[in-house]
């Protein structure tokens, strides 16, 4: 045992350690949820609303198991007990079953991979992309950086990243401001799911999406689905090293310049100043990190995911400045949906 000095007298802590225990055990939190979904919990309970002994038969798990998963989940808001029987709760309901537009399953799945202390430690250590251990993950940021991938990574990358983004485009279509914009260019758009919600919401707008041409043949499968291919078209590109189309009055960036470092942020703000027709507008939609870099939690809890790429999550001031540096004017903040804001900025007009 190591031999540390304590003061004497030894006086009660001056705050008690929940916090520490709640960072101890929020462990668990992500890999339960993982865990409700792989073996159809939700699902189950969407069926009927089930009791401890009845979950535990109808899927296959010991009586102590089930008590233990239910009661933390519940704890966790995804779930209410009423009179001993077990319900969705409006989240689980919205964004945990399978038929639902918004199922969150796929990107649950995708980054099932402990980050342990090792990990992190070597992130934080080189301050740049490390690979995590030699699997799945480490594939997919390297087709990430290089712009390259399959045809079946692009379908599993595109799966995940259109359930994370498509709760908060219906957030974009309903609370940002896009009057003046008439054909929208959506930079390395994935599914297109901001596309699909601004179509929804803005009749006489038309849309590209730029992205890698394994995922553009995805992106058009998404729009007609919605009865969209005739609004939404797609043009196979890399953003970095392939040139730009123009005849566009709005560039859009969803969850793309946090993936970057502020060269390559700065050469994406550029690409978009030098298409835009004067007056044209760019969009960026990111979770904000605020001025003093803080917090909140969420977004400073996000940044820690970029270590695994060249990024980091941006404040406000920090992204106004790269657009301001290219020329933009009237740089503008306002909120979308839950950790998302919207920052937009116009070309000046000759």
């Amino acid at each position: 045992m190591n031999e540390r000095p304590f003061p004497s007298p030894l006086l009660a802590p001056t705050c008690d350690d929940r916090l520490i225990w709640e960072i101890w055990l929020s462990r668990y939190h992500l890999p339960a949820l993982t865990v409700a979904d792989q073996i159809g919990l939700f699902s189950f309970l969407a069926q009927s609303p089930a009791t401890i002994e009845e979950v535990a038969v109808g899927l296959s798990l010991g009586p102590r198991g089930a008590e233990v998963l239910l009661g933390l989940l519940s704890a966790l808001g995804l779930l209410v007990q009423r009179q001993g029987h077990f319900h969705l709760s409006d989240e689980a309901r919205t964004y945990l079953l399978a038929e639902s537009p918004y199922y969150h399953g796929d990107i649950l799945q995708i980054l099932n991979y402990p980050v342990t202390a090792a990990t992190l430690r070597e992130w934080l250590e080189n301050d740049r992309a490390i690979a995590c251990g030699g699997g799945e993950e480490d594939v997919l940021i390297r087709a990430w950086e290089s712009g390259e991938m399959s045809p079946e990574m692009a379908a599993k990358v595109t799966s995940a990243t259109h359930a994370h983004s498509f709760p908060a485009a219906m957030g974009v279509a309903r609370n940002g401001d896009f009057s003046n914009v008439h054909r929208l260019l959506d930079v390395a758009g994935g599914s297109g799911c901001f596309c699909i919600a601004l179509a929804t919401r803005h009749p006489n707008m038309h849309f590209a999406v730029m992205e890698l041409p394994t995922v553009c043949k995805l992106v058009e499968q998404y729009a007609a689905t919605y009865g969209l291919q005739g609004r939404i078209e797609t043009i196979a590109a890399n953003m970095f090293t392939d040139p730009w189309p123009s005849g566009y009055d709005g560039v859009f960036f969803a969850d793309i310049f946090h993936d970057w470092n502020r060269a390559q942020c700065l050469h994406l703000a550029k690409r978009s100043f030098e298409i835009l027709p004067p007056g044209g507008r760019v969009f960026i939609h990111e979770v904000l990190l605020n001025d003093t870099k803080d917090g909140p939690l969420v977004a400073a809890a996000f940044s820690m995911t970029m270590l695994q790429l060249k990024g980091k999550q941006y404040t406000a001031r920090e992204l106004a400045e790269l657009l301001q540096v290219v020329g933009f004017i009237g740089v503008t903040v306002r909120p979308t949906y839950a950790y998302y804001s919207l920052v937009s900025a116009s070309k000046p007009a000759e």
